[in-house]
């Protein structure tokens, strides 16, 4: 049975002994179910992983004392880059959790045309608060122990605009290539950091697929269904990763 794993944002070594913060200790007292003495896995988001025993006050405070070096860093294979038009609620949650899971090294939740007319706009800085929780139990769950990197929403144009050369970039295109063409065309070089953009729900308006090709996105289909956005990340991610990265 895998050991419960708890993040903690500091310098990990052997024999240190760190404070929980309040909501570390709940989050090990009241979800995992952790007691006084219950051995568990460290990790700080940055790579370093280390085995722990828990030295507990019942719930008023709390202590992970490092023991060992528990795994090597986990960081992928492919420096991969999520461009997610945000969605509603469950939908944006999911995509984010499952890109961590695939993973990305970047996520960036895009405003786009059909964000707005769902409200996806709407308490920004409150869903962000929300996507970085979502993203630090994704990787807690998952066994990874570095954190991709959530950047701040930002509208597709200034996203194109924003994006670093050189890279591969991908858009879910329902009238783009069909993946076993993309089989066929994988390069043998080194694609650099990849970026896929999908749109929310609804996915992109003609004019957004437009703007994104002429910023050098290659259109990918996806398969002959139509995908929800969630659905989508995820296959467009596995693709990718199946293409040139971590399942290639």
């Amino acid at each position: 049975m895998r050991s419960p794993r708890l993040l903690i944002e500091a310098e990990l070594a052997t024999g240190s002994r760190l404070e929980l913060t309040p909501e570390t200790l709940r989050h090990a007292v009241s979800v995992l179910r952790l007691r006084d003495g219950a051995a568990c896995r460290v990790f700080n988001g940055r790579g370093a992983e280390y085995h722990a025993t828990l030295s507990l006050a019942g719930r008023r405070s709390g202590a992970a004392v490092l023991t060992g070096v528990a795994a090597a860093p986990t960081n992928p294979a492919l420096p991969l880059r999520l461009l997610q038009g945000i969605a509603r609620g469950d939908h944006m949650d999911l995509a984010v959790q499952k890109a961590v899971e695939l993973g990305v090294t970047e996520i960036w939740p895009i405003l786009c045309q059909r964000s707005l007319s769902g409200a996806g706009h709407r308490r920004l800085d409150n869903r962000l608060q929300h996507w970085q929780g979502v993203l630090r139990a994704a990787a807690e769950q998952c066994g990874r122990n570095e954190l991709p990197r959530l950047d701040p929403p930002r509208d597709l144009a200034a996203a194109l605009t924003d994006l670093p050369q050189p890279g591969l970039r991908v858009v879910a295109d329902p009238d783009g290539a069909p993946p076993a063409l993309w089989r066929s065309l994988r390069p043998q070089a080194d694609p650099g950091t990849l970026s896929l953009l999908v749109g929310p729900e609804g996915g992109l308006e003609a004019t957004e697929t437009a703007q994104a090709r002429s910023a050098g996105f290659l259109g990918l289909r996806l398969g002959p269904r139509v995908l929800r956005t969630e659905t989508a990340s995820i296959v467009g991610l596995t693709a990718l990763q199946m293409l040139y990265g971590d399942l290639a």
